[in-house]
């Protein structure tokens, strides 16, 4: 809730600067939740992406859309101020509360659920014929559920620091279990499927360094994205923890921010649209809205039906020339039994 309009008014600064940062803000903000819905609509939609691999990505899409409808907002209004101590005259002080305590649990939630798919496709790719014994429905759902509470507590515990005073304490250990650990364990698990994807493909067709190269790519894109967006945001958080009067220009302190929020933003991207499975899923679904939106009821169930029945065809043809090997567009495959799907990279 704003303060009187008298002290809103002094906050603001509708500067041509500021109101660029805010516009690319509500890009960014609106890109998110079409991409990250949109996952979630096929995930719906199409019997066949509902998968326990898919689960974690549903997880992840369902983190980025609280980004963007709960923490990007007040981001989005906060551009049109100077970032300062008056900026904070913006919201009433327990909506400002409010807002960097959801920024942390939906931000944690997002780089948990990363962790997480990095470890299911880790899990199919290094032991495939155990998989479906080892990674149930059951046991996934626990442990979407047991990451999403530890963001929760991960938040909460920042009211309990402050309290005590320990600010630093708590600004450290959120690096530590939100970046580094992170990064390292998704580092390791995706080494450990690149190099056993390659070698499986050695003992099949022989060395293809045009198919090492590809699942180096994208190996690459998933690591590197997670590091380039979240990254300047950890360092300036430890910057802040050790020395708490430390400065640094508004301009570079926006565009850190924004980078941490277009991770919501390409996930959707990195994690499905490199799948093609979902890229057709995704196609299916922009014609099955096309067709929803003429004018004959008949017309549109064809038109719905052959889509559906166009998505199992090519989903049954990507099944049946799947095998344990590194794909054409330099993701790693493995064949598994009728009643197990296949995992990306």
């Amino acid at each position: 809730m704003m303060n009187s309009s008298t002290d809103a008014d002094f906050a603001f600064n509708t500067s041509d600067g500021n109101i660029v940062a805010a516009f690319f803000v509500a890009v960014l903000m609106l890109l998110a939740l079409v991409g990250n819905i949109m996952v979630c609509a096929c995930f719906y939609c199409y019997r066949d992406l509902r998968t326990i691999c898919n689960y974690f990505i549903i997880s992840l899409s369902a983190a980025d859309i609280l980004v963007a409808l709960l923490a990007m907002p007040f981001w989005l209004v906060l551009q049109l101020t100077d970032m300062d101590n008056k900026s904070k005259q913006v919201f009433s002080q327990e909506l400002y509360i409010f807002w960097s305590s959801i920024d942390i649990l939906v931000g944690s939630a997002s780089i948990m659920n990363l962790v997480a798919v990095s470890f299911d496709r880790h899990l199919a790719i290094t032991d495939p014929f155990s998989y479906s014994e080892s990674l149930t429905s059951f046991r996934a759902i626990v442990m979407i559920a047991a990451l999403w509470v530890f963001s929760i507590l991960l938040c909460g515990l920042r009211v309990a620091f402050v309290k005590m005073g320990q600010v630093f304490a708590y600004q450290m250990f959120v690096v530590v279990v939100s970046f580094i650990v992170p990064l390292l364990l998704m580092f390791v698990m995706y080494m450990k499927i690149y190099f056993v994807a390659r070698n499986q493909a050695l003992r099949i067709a022989g060395r293809d360094y045009a198919k090492d190269i590809k699942a180096t790519k994208t190996i690459a894109i998933v690591i590197g994205a997670f590091v380039v967006c979240w990254m300047p945001f950890f360092v300036i958080v430890t910057l802040f923890a050790i020395e708490p009067n430390y400065k640094m220009k508004t301009e570079a302190f926006k565009a850190i921010k924004w980078l941490e929020y277009l991770n919501s933003f390409l996930n959707p991207i990195i994690y499905t649209c490199l799948n093609r499975t979902y890229r057709r899923a995704f196609k299916k679904l922009l014609l099955r809205s096309s067709c929803c939106s003429g004018h004959g009821s008949s017309e549109r169930l064809t038109c719905v039906q052959s889509t559906q029945m166009s998505f199992h065809k090519t989903k049954a043809e990507s099944l049946s020339r799947s095998s344990s090997s590194i794909s054409e567009n330099g993701t790693v495959c493995t064949k598994r039994s009728n009643n197990k799907e296949g995992s990306n990279v």
